[in-house]
């Protein structure tokens, strides 16, 4: 068999031509991916782009020089710097598109056929051939294009259709593969990224969710997550290169970011959902550059967190305890010269703002709901599962918070974890950052002290000892949290006091270490220690307020037990009130400010803690003359001057704490004693308001000794304190004057009755028509009586002329004040008649407007805002109003029960100082006294209570057995009123009985002697609440412990009621302890006299008066009560018809008419007009 030749082998006939191979064309200058851009004209028609842009197989070189074309004439759109020129370059745009739009023969356009079909085409080659440049320069001038014609929204049906052809399947397929391409490959991957990212731009995100659907080319997770993974050291380049030239990961995350903007919550869900995609972005975070770092935290904000439609388990998953340490990992980032915009904020703020948000509130993610102090429980309040727990502990004798510790976990354990990373020391974003997070989750705070366990406090002035000095200052200084973290109300427990104490006085200050810093060289770390002492001292003194609170909110013993447990706790960690004073005598605190600073801390341990303070004899006279004689000394800062009177401020309140001050009594290093010389101080000072603080504290001071009268503004002190200053000629007052003002306070303390006395015998002088006289101070009859000796004789040069001057001046003031001026007339007769001729006319013209007078007044009003124009009476001076004429009309036919008002004078604080015991009690003295706790000024209140104990202090030096059930009733009064009186006043139910109680135990033979007694024996303080219903019981239900007392007692009773029903807090405890509903029970029955009827008629009218009205509609159903007396022919039907008209105007009526569907005002003006 023969060889096949080589014609018969190829199939090809002999006389075909053989298959010649294309040769293959070298490039001068290389491979074609390295062809450098020709040089190109501009474009100056859209023919011109045609001829560019036509593809053909065998031009594709020809057809990159097109792309180039291209891309120089859409920068020249893009970046314009010709704004004339700009429109031109749009038209010749337009034309072109217009030419590349699929047109079928009829004209319309083709839905089916490819936009731009050459670059397409060309597209479609350089994929299947491998043409990666062609490639690249393709997709990147796609890119650009539609960015360009995003630019111009003329240009959006283009866009449309750009959009459109790209997301064609095949097409789309493409776009996958180059996604896909190799890690290396950054050529082929930036032009798609941006590409997809300008077209999810594009028209508002109009056809993101077309590029969504396309998940499975476009937002392939793994291959998305790589592409954002593959970061470069972006360290040596230059910020103009990263902007111009942005890596894979940039555009990668440029591209996701473009989508959380755009889609709608489903499709971001399922983005987030990827862990893949969420790990990379924040794993190489630190690297990233600034605008990359800004972008992905403020998208992530704005379109993810703040997001209320993406559910809060979605955003948890994104931030885990890693993510966190990414993003705080920030705050150590160094952005590199220049990389940072005019105006454009650090990655570290960025990054710290973005924390603050995510980790301060549960809506995030991050945080979880948080019970405050309080130990995580399965219960929303948390009371109901331990209250078995508390119950234990109480029968057991043990603090129940101390029970209830350990129970509950801490719940945001991954923020815990997250705090106990950051370095609140080195940074003071990281410090912003924890103190908020503790503000948040107060829980917190103990648990990172309790980890902390390389925290160490020891003073060393470096800069980790400073930073953690403002860490613990910071933390000390939050808030205490509203019902320490309880929802609605405090819980029937408090929270357990080894958290409390971390968050007042954390774990690593020990006492000894705060006895160091306090011992330390250092005048720095003397003063980090004292300020953060002083901060714990408020912080407790907060937490101890609250206590106080629930303790009479709630039944409970245990707050109580806390209260005391957490006092004891702190005091054993804050330094001893002597290493305190130890430090105060050295010479590092001599300074104005650092005197200052640990001054306050001593005043705060003689008010928050004076069981400790107390411990420590300190004789307060020393350092207060002392503060007394720097505060006189003129200084050339104003600072150092105001330092120097809160200091002196500082000085009085510890004074006032303690025991063995004497105010009015002379020292050798003051001329005068402290009160003359802080009147002295505040009356020659031009700067006024410098010395409001040490004012308020004498008022306080006189208060307790009712040495000046307090009832008018202005009052007595102001009328002393100006006429004090310096009269015309001199610079400061009168050394007579000083030391007679002396001479006079220290005589009235010695024997303040007598002068009261004095007092009386001048008022009893008055005519018989001006029996009830006005305000006078008691300190005017100590002046009267001293007055003969200094100026009762003739002396050569008339030495007493500045007394004077200044009696007649003082008088004068005290009249313009509002203060009795008969009385003040007889008080100015008596000085005239005791002067020497030559002080009379002076003091005979007291009361007319000269002699500088005029300087006074002004003065007077420039102090207090008082206004005296056209008047010599203060305006702001108490005047007795008239009544209406109509009201008293009402009033003549029916006292409408008009609660009385507190008395603003406030008489009863020291009027039982002016009489023995038994007298007080019989004029009614101490039961004024103890009305006083019911006061709506607080100051009144704690004055109340100090005159109480004062009060039982005499008692106890009388060592009369008769005094013992008075007594017992102060101390039960004082024990149940001594507890809120600091915040709220305690309620006239309480107050009232305490006073009238006062006359029972007073008398032995009185009919409710015996039941006053044995409630007096039942327990040392009441509940106030239950007065009503007790005694009711008692009385209404009981029998009467006297044959025929029976009703004596129930007029008693009712009487009671009636006093002590002044207010809409007194109205409650009657609704709550159904007082109302008893009463008008026993109004029908038998047993129930005239009288009493009367008597539970105006009690009706006291509390249509206080605001009950709709109570007794609503709940009492008094308005049918009414009715039916009313029917029974009831004789007092006047004061029931008058009841029911009072109860409907005081009432809510939309409120009741709603309740009764609008019959209640129909049914009240028939029985009006029935009695009319």
């Amino acid at each position: 068999m023969a060889k096949r030749t080589a014609s018969e082998a190829s199939g090809r006939t002999a006389t075909e031509a053989p298959y010649v191979k294309r040769q293959r064309v070298e490039r001068v200058g290389g491979s074609r991916e390295d062809a450098s851009p020709p040089a190109v004209e501009e474009v100056s028609t859209a023919r011109q782009l045609q001829k560019a842009l036509i593809f053909e197989r065998g031009t594709a070189e020809v057809f990159r020089s097109g792309l180039f074309l291209l891309k120089k004439f859409l920068d020249s759109i893009l970046y314009s710097t010709d704004d004339h020129d700009l429109p031109r370059k749009r038209a010749i745009l337009r034309e072109y598109l217009d030419s590349q739009r699929p047109n079928k023969p009829n004209g319309q356009v083709d839905q089916d056929s490819p936009f731009l079909p050459h670059l397409i085409q060309a597209w479609d080659f350089a994929a299947a051939s491998n043409y990666d440049a062609l490639l690249a320069q393709v997709t990147a001038g796609l890119a650009l294009l539609i960015k360009v014609i995003s630019s111009c929204a003329d240009f959006v049906d283009y866009g449309a259709l750009l959009c459109k052809t790209i997301l064609h399947p095949t097409v789309a397929r493409r776009l996958g593969r180059s996604l896909s391409a190799g890690p290396s490959q950054d050529n082929i991957i930036s032009p798609v990224l941006r590409l997809l990212t300008e077209l999810t731009r594009f028209n508002e995100g109009a056809h993101a969710r077309a590029i969504y659907a396309k998940r499975d080319f476009t937002l392939e997770p793994k291959t998305l997550g790589r592409n954002i993974g593959l970061w470069t050291d972006p360290k040596g380049k230059a910020v103009v290169d990263l902007h111009r030239k942005p890596s894979v990961r940039v555009n990668a995350v440029r591209y996701f970011l473009t989508h959380l903007r755009y889609l709608d919550e489903l499709a971001k869900i399922e983005l987030l959902s990827n862990r893949n995609i969420v790990r990379a972005i924040f794993d190489h975070l630190h690297a990233d550059p600034p605008f990359l770092i800004s972008e992905i935290l403020n998208v992530l904000k704005s379109h993810v967190f703040q997001d209320k439609a993406i559910p809060r388990q979605v955003k948890s998953r994104i931030l885990t305890g890693r993510i966190l340490s990414h993003i705080a990992g920030l705050y150590r980032y160094q952005s590199p010269e220049g990389s940072l915009a005019e105006g454009q904020t650090s990655p570290d703020q960025v990054a710290h703002e973005f924390l603050c948000m995510v980790c301060t509130s549960p809506a995030y993610g991050v945080m979880l709901p948080t019970s405050g102090f309080y130990p995580m429980t399965n219960d929303d309040d948390g009371d109901m599962g331990m209250e078995d727990a508390t119950e234990f502990a109480l029968d057991f004798g043990i603090d129940s918070s101390e029970a209830l510790e350990g129970k509950g976990q801490v719940r945001n354990v991954i923020l815990g974890e997250f705090t106990q990373s950051l370095k609140p020391y080195a940074s003071i974003l990281q410090q912003e950052l924890v103190v908020s997070i503790f503000k948040a989750c107060p829980e917190l705070v103990a648990d990172y002290f309790f980890h902390k366990e390389a925290f160490n406090y020891e003073p060393k002035l470096t800069s980790t000892w400073v930073g953690f000095s403002s860490f613990l200052y910071e933390t000390i200084e939050l808030p205490v949290p509203q019902y320490f973290g309880a929802k609605r109300t405090y819980r029937d427990y408090p929270p357990a006091v080894s958290t409390l104490i971390q968050s007042i006085l954390p774990q690593p200050l020990t006492q000894q270490v705060l006895t160091k810093c306090l011992n330390q060289s250092s005048d720095l770390v003397n003063l980090f220690a004292v300020r953060v002492l002083i901060v714990a001292f408020h912080k407790l003194r907060a937490v101890l307020r609250e206590f106080n609170t629930a303790s009479q909110l709630k039944p409970s013993k245990s707050w109580e037990q806390a209260s005391q447990r957490l006092t004891t706790e702190f005091c054993q960690r804050c330094p001893l009130v002597k290493t305190v004073i130890l430090a105060f005598r050295r010479p590092a605190f001599q300074t104005d400010m650092m005197r200052e600073a640990i001054t306050r801390l001593l005043r705060l341990y003689y008010e928050v803690a004076p069981q400790v303070a107390l411990q420590e004899k300190f004789d307060i006279s020393v350092p207060l003359c002392n503060a007394l004689t720097q505060a006189e000394k003129p200084t050339v800062a104003s600072e150092d001057r105001a330092f120097r009177i809160m200091e002196l401020e500082h000085w009085i309140q510890i004074a006032r704490n303690s025991p063995s001050m004497r105010w009015w009594q002379k020292t050798k290093s003051l001329p005068h004693s402290p009160f003359v010389m802080l009147l002295k101080l505040i009356a020659l000072s031009p700067e006024g308001q410098l010395y409001s603080g040490v004012k308020t504290l004498l008022v306080a001071i006189l208060r307790d000794h009712d040495m000046l009268q307090m009832s008018t503004y202005p009052d007595g002190l102001d009328a002393i304190i100006v006429s004090l200053g310096a009269p015309c000629g001199s610079s400061s007052p009168s050394l007579q004057v000083l030391e007679f003002l002396d001479d006079c306070c220290a005589r009235f303390m010695k024997g303040p009755i007598k002068y009261f006395d004095d007092k009386d015998i001048i008022a009893a002088k008055l005519p018989q028509s001006e029996s009830t006289s006005g305000p006078l101070s008691p300190l005017l009859m100590t002046l009267v009586e001293q007055w003969p000796f200094k100026g009762g004789k003739d002396e050569k040069g008339n030495p007493a002329e500045p007394l004077a001057q200044w009696l007649s001046k003082l008088l004068y003031l005290l009249k313009l004040i509002g203060e009795d001026e008969l009385l003040l007339g007889l008080v100015r007769d008596s000085l005239v008649a005791s002067a020497a001729p030559a002080y009379q006319e002076v003091l005979r013209d007291a009361f007319l407007w000269k002699m500088g007078k005029e300087k006074a007044k002004a003065a007077l009003k420039l102090a207090t805002g008082a206004d005296f124009s056209g008047s010599e009476r203060s305006s702001a001076s108490p005047i007795p109003t008239e009544q209406p004429k109509e009201e008293t009309r009402i009033a003549a036919a029916v006292d409408l029960e008009l609660p009385p008002k507190e008395d603003e004078k406030h008489t009863g604080l020291n009027r039982w100082r002016k009489k023995d015991i038994e007298e007080s009690m019989e004029n009614g003295d101490i039961g004024e006294l103890l009305l006083c706790l019911c006061s709506q000024h607080a100051e009144i209140r704690l004055q109340a209570v100090i005159n109480i104990r004062q009060l039982m202090g005499k008692i106890n030096a009388s060592e009369d057995p008769e005094f013992l059930q008075l007594k017992l009733l102060l101390g039960e009064a004082l024990e149940t009123a001594e507890p809120i009186v600091q915040s709220e006043p305690m309620p006239y139910v309480g107050g009232v009985f305490a006073a009238r109680a006062v006359n029972v135990v007073a008398d032995p033979m009185h009919f409710m002697f015996g039941k006053i007694n044995q409630f007096l024996l039942k327990r040392p303080d009441w509940t106030v609440e239950n007065l009503p219903r007790y005694f009711g019981k008692a009385i209404i239900n009981s029998e009467p412990d006297q044959d025929g007392a029976y009703h004596k007692e129930v007029d008693w009773f009712l009487d009671y009621l009636i006093d002590c029903l002044r207010t809409p807090e007194d109205m409650e405890i009657f609704r709550t302890k159904n007082v109302i509903e008893r009463l008008l029970s026993y109004y029908v029955s038998a047993s129930c006299a005239i009288s009493a009827k009367e008597k539970i008629v105006r009690l009706l009218l006291r509390a249509a008066a206080v605001g009950g009205g709709t109570t007794l509609i609503t709940r009492c159903g008094l308005v049918s009560w009414i009715q039916m007396r009313l029917e029974n022919n009831d004789h007092r039907h006047r004061m029931l018809r008058e009841l029911v008209s009072r109860i409907y105007e005081t009432s809510d009526k939309d409120k009741v008419d709603v309740w009764s569907s609008g019959t209640t005002a129909g049914t009240i003006a028939s029985l009006a007009k029935v009695g009319a």
